[in-house]
């Protein structure tokens, strides 16, 4: 039979109300180091498992969180999962994932089936500039985190890289290599990320003293067949760039492509960069020169503000903006080792 509460307390000499708090992690329990220990103990020893209905109308949470993200087939958003899972898990909760594909109907359904549920907070990583969701989240008092993207609606929780010198490293490196035909496969303009990294192409290009040429920037999205299709009006061009900063490593990956279709060298003939540094870059060949940012720490750092406000009421918005670095490999320089 399985061991009970009363069982448990009678073994640590204490309150059955103490082994269950202990057991339910509620955060607000003062005890003794040692005693806590003891029940810790005694809890992995006999495996003992807490109710969670019991436990969720007690404390009055359900212990479920959720994820929303734009493609559950980009690999950045599966590290970015992990990383959010590695820092709940710890915890207690469980987390769901909900894919919009990029629509914002899909979205605010997916949050008011969410709400519905009475899930705990909300990881976005799937919001636009100006998003009604986002205010709709602050409306229903769910606490939420915004990661890699941000909604200019206010100033809200959020974790994410510095996306304008990023894109202003990624495109300095290559006018350091001696291009000045740079083309961008640019994100949306609706999105933080597509508008952020289209602003540091333009500053790197400024800096250098090359003008902006609105016939180098292509809409590419943030997929591979978008990249492909961009990548393709840029090389067709009377006077085609000779390298390319894609918004995205799947991106830039739909440019790999093309430049095969065409014959084309990476990188004598077309240099490429990509951004996010997502575990496929360096297994590209030529690998995949981009922009570094740490996706699974995006996750953990964004479970940590959940959590706050989840578990202590701590609502005052935090932004965590990690630096970005460039990592070069082949698709920039030709003598890259392998």
């Amino acid at each position: 039979m399985p061991v009970t509460l009363k069982e448990l307390a009678a073994r640590a000499s204490v309150h059955p109300s103490t082994v269950s708090r202990v057991a339910n992690r509620d955060p607000k329990l003062r005890i003794a180091a040692g005693t806590r220990d003891r029940i810790e103990a005694l809890l992995k020893e006999t495996e003992y498992r807490p109710n969670g209905v019991a436990r969720g109308l007690k404390l009055r949470q359900t212990f479920v969180l959720a994820v929303v993200i734009p493609d559950i087939t980009n690999p950045f958003f599966a590290g970015l999962f992990r990383g959010i899972e590695d820092g709940t898990a710890p915890h207690g909760y469980n987390v769901l994932l909900c894919n919009t594909d990029g629509s914002i109907a899909r979205q605010q359904s997916h949050l008011q089936s969410l709400n519905a549920r009475r899930v705990d907070g909300v990881v976005l990583a799937s919001t636009f500039l100006n998003d009604p969701a986002v205010r709709w989240l602050r409306h229903q008092r769910i606490p939420y985190v915004l990661v890699n993207r941000f909604s200019d609606e206010g100033n809200d929780p959020f974790v994410g890289s510095d996306d304008v010198a990023g894109a202003y490293l990624a495109t300095r490196h290559l006018i350091e290599l001696g291009h000045n035909r740079i083309g961008h496969l640019a994100g949306q303009a609706t999105v933080s990320t597509g508008m952020l990294r289209r602003r540091g192409y333009r500053a790197a290009l400024a800096a250098a003293g090359l003008a902006a040429d609105p016939e180098l920037e292509a809409e590419a999205g943030y997929a591979e067949d978008g990249g492909a299709l961009a990548t393709q009006r840029l090389l067709s061009l009377d006077n085609p760039p000779t390298a390319i900063f894609a918004v995205t490593d799947m991106t830039a990956i739909g440019t790999y492509a093309v430049a095969r279709r065409m014959n084309l060298r990476i990188p004598q003939d077309l240099a490429i960069v990509g951004y996010n540094d997502i575990p496929l870059a360096s297994r590209l060949i030529p690998g995949l020169t981009t922009v570094h940012v740490p996706i699974h720490e995006f996750g953990t750092a964004a479970a940590r503000i959940l959590l706050d406000q989840v578990e202590k009421g701590e609502v005052s918005p935090k932004r965590v903006v990690f630096t970005p670095e460039l990592v070069v490999r082949g698709s920039t320089v030709s003598d890259f080792p392998v």
